[in-house]
């Protein structure tokens, strides 16, 4: 910023509100206040006459006032070069940890045991829910017949008669 006196923001849009002259020669010296300078960001955003002036006053400056202050292609090579590496080692680091836990659930049994799958099965067992409810079923069919149902003797039939 040059030490030049503050530009006054009241001259710095015309009655048809583009930017003056004077407020683009301000906004190129710097001599805008904050206030000004976003102001002034703000038009040149989305007004485009004032856009095309604002550049057309920029290439009229000598070569060496619009280029960059410094070289800024290692500072963003280098920021590429750190995300890069951020994200291939993100990626690895997790794929390193699902393998890990997946091997860890594997040893205490999670997935099964894979030698019980090799050996042949074992013994029927001693007690099974099947037979026991064969069983169950069996005892009830027993109990059921020992009551037997009265054998019914009606005396007289729907009409009042005896039946033979």
């Amino acid at each position: 910023m040059q030490n030049a006196a503050v530009f006054d923001n009241q001259n710095l849009f015309d009655p048809l509100g583009h930017l003056t002259d004077a407020g683009l020669a301000a906004l190129r010296d710097g001599t805008l206040d904050e206030l000004g300078r976003l102001e002034a960001g703000e038009h040149l955003s989305f007004c485009d006459y004032c856009l095309a002036r604002y550049t057309a006053l920029i290439e009229k400056m000598p070569q060496g006032l619009q280029q960059p202050m410094r070289d800024l292609v290692p500072q963003v090579q280098a920021l590429m070069r750190r995300r890069s590496f951020r994200i291939l080692t993100n990626r690895y680091v997790s794929a390193a940890a699902a393998v890990a836990l997946a091997f860890v659930m594997w040893q205490f049994g999670l997935f099964g045991n894979p030698a019980a799958v090799r050996q042949p099965p074992a013994e029927k067992p001693a007690w099974s829910l099947a037979e026991t409810l064969h069983g169950w079923g069996d005892t009830f069919h027993d109990w059921l017949d020992g009551f037997s149902l009265p054998e019914l003797s009606i005396p007289n039939g729907p009409l009042g008669r005896t039946k033979e």
